[in-house]
């Protein structure tokens, strides 16, 4: 053990042979308890290593002391709580055992036990010590909440339901409890009450946007595809928010780096701006300068400056971030600095530099989906069109549910001259998809207006145009509907859906939409079909179908 490990020597109090007195009766023997040691602390702060220094000499202090009962436990489970914040679960566990046979009655360390199971995939160990904590606090929304989503993770919707029920009914508003029973509704096949949990959840906290996938699937299988389309644009990987105050006591009782950086990320998700950039800055001042941990506070920063307004802060951050990047290899705080760069040039007309910088961001993670496509969006708005193929595959590949990634590779084959390639792709990825009215209205346009006549097909054209003109009013499926009539011919109907696209793009304000439409107008009025299924003003980032 390095020489930096402090070792707390086991404590064996039992009584051994001791006899009691004639007519007295036989005296309890104390508890066995755990041998408690501190791990190597080296590559923690230095802040961290003194906390964690303290909190042991404290305990050994108290055994010294001869304490005993309560006052002992809390001295373990605290060292415990340290230890466990710090990442050190092995040298946090013995410390709870302790805390736990010495406070038998106290919930706090047999739901710190269970998380630390939780964390170190021992699932079993974790349910028992969830379950231990009900047996003591039935109504503990956070443990009934946990022990739920472990059940239905392993498949076991049965015995999570009832303690989702139980944890709503303690918390009628718990977007957390209400999540549980609308995915433990989805996995029993009861999509109307699947519906009617999620939207619930969703009512009571809109930021939670990762129920809009299970809703979609819940009207998915109620056959009403038009919602289900809805709610899964709107999904995000996010966090269902469910309040710990224990975990919250975790999270806060470390002076540092990480410890900052979890509260400014709570304090992010919760729109507390100033907050988190009070935290983040906090942090900053404890790691390291060359630190990753350093490189992510003030990527987290200038995010919570540009969510205050702040964007010369923000850009300031990024860019340090991009300065304190190592020379090579993978690095995920630099490659979203650069990604974020990127982004805020893009949105301002700076194609070349963003381009640059989301280069950069694939350099550090060649794994970025979301570099992948805004790069393969930029280069095919540039009319670099053979460059940006690449990235929209590597889009694709990352992430197969990428819609705007299948339909940019589609455009893109279109501006190559490959149409029949363009239209190809996009009927594979409606079979795959076929949750996706964007990848249809971008087929019906290829089949409608591509220049290589092997790939235009104007009835199947209009036949997806009208499906989609059905259920979205809006002016790009006019105009794709439009773009279908004129191929088949039917020229004066094309001209009054033109106008009507037209009338819209004036009424809304874009002068660009408008000179496009008008353009294709003519055309029809000339009894002549389109041949540009996207125009040059249509290629700009970020990618569409129009």
């Amino acid at each position: 053990m390095r020489g930096r490990t402090l070792v707390c020597t086991a404590l064996m109090l039992a009584l051994w042979g001791c006899r009691s007195p004639a007519g007295s009766p036989p005296q309890q023997a104390a508890p066995s308890l755990l041998e408690v040691s501190l791990p190597d602390l080296s590559r923690a702060d230095e802040a961290v290593q003194v906390q964690a220094r303290e909190r042991h000499a404290a305990l050994l202090e108290k055994i010294k002391a001869g304490v005993k009962g309560p006052e002992l436990g809390a001295a373990y489970g605290e060292l415990g709580m340290l230890l466990q914040a710090a990442e050190h679960p092995e040298a946090a566990e013995p410390c709870y055992r302790n805390a736990q046979t010495l406070m038998p009655a106290d919930p706090r360390w047999p739901y710190y036990l269970g998380r630390l199971y939780q964390t170190t995939g021992r699932a079993p160990q974790s349910e028992a010590a969830f379950a231990r904590v009900l047996e003591l606090q039935p109504d503990d929304v956070p443990t009934l909440v946990q022990l739920g989503r472990m059940y239905l993770d392993r498949g076991n919707p049965g015995a999570a339901e009832p303690l989702f029920a139980r944890a709503r009914a303690a918390s009628p508003k718990s977007v957390a409890a209400l999540a549980g029973l609308g995915q433990t509704a989805l996995a029993n096949r009861q999509y109307e009450r699947a519906v009617e949990y999620l939207e619930a959840g969703l009512a009571a906290d809109p930021r939670a946007l990762s129920l809009h996938s299970p809703l979609a699937n819940a009207y998915r299988a109620l056959g009403n595809l038009q919602k289900a389309e809805s709610h899964l644009k709107q999904w995000r990987n996010t966090d269902v928010p469910l309040p710990d105050p224990r975990k919250e006591a975790l999270d806060a009782l470390l002076e540092s780096s990480l410890s900052y950086e979890l509260r400014g990320v709570r304090a992010l998700n919760g729109q507390d701006w100033k907050g988190a950039a009070a935290l983040f800055r906090k942090g900053i001042a404890l790691s390291p300068p060359d630190s990753a941990m350093r490189r992510s506070l003030h990527h987290k920063l200038g995010t919570a400056l540009w969510m205050l307004g702040d964007d010369r802060g923000a850009v300031a951050e990024f860019e340090t971030v991009a300065r304190l990047a190592p020379a090579e290899g993978v690095d995920e705080s630099s490659a979203k600095a650069h990604y974020s760069l990127g982004i805020v040039l893009a949105s301002s007309g700076r194609a070349a530099p963003a381009i640059e910088h989301l280069t950069a961001a694939l350099r550090y993670q060649p794994s970025y989906a979301e570099a992948h496509l805004a790069l393969a969006d930029l280069l095919r708005g540039s009319r670099r069109f053979a460059e940006a193929l690449p990235h929209y595959e590597s889009a694709v590949r990352i992430n197969p549910r990428s819609a705007q990634g299948r339909i940019g590779y589609a455009i893109t084959l279109v501006r190559l001259g490959r149409d029949v390639e363009a239209r190809d792709w996009l009927a594979d990825a409606i079979r795959l998809q076929p949750d996706q009215p964007d990848l249809a209205h971008a087929l019906a346009r290829v089949l409608a207006a591509a220049p290589d006549d092997r790939a235009r097909d104007g009835k199947r054209a209009l036949e997806i145009a009208q499906q989609l003109s059905a259920t979205q009013k809006t002016g790009a499926v006019a105009e794709t509907l439009a773009m279908a009539l004129a191929e088949v011919g039917q020229y004066q109907d094309a001209v009054t859906v033109q106008r009507g696209a037209l009338d819209a793009a004036r009424r809304a304000g874009q002068p660009g939409a408008a000179a496009r439409v008008t353009a294709n107008l003519r055309l029809y009025e000339r009894d002549r079909p389109c041949r540009m299924p996207w125009r040059d003003d249509e290629l700009q980032w970020p990618s569409g179908s129009g």
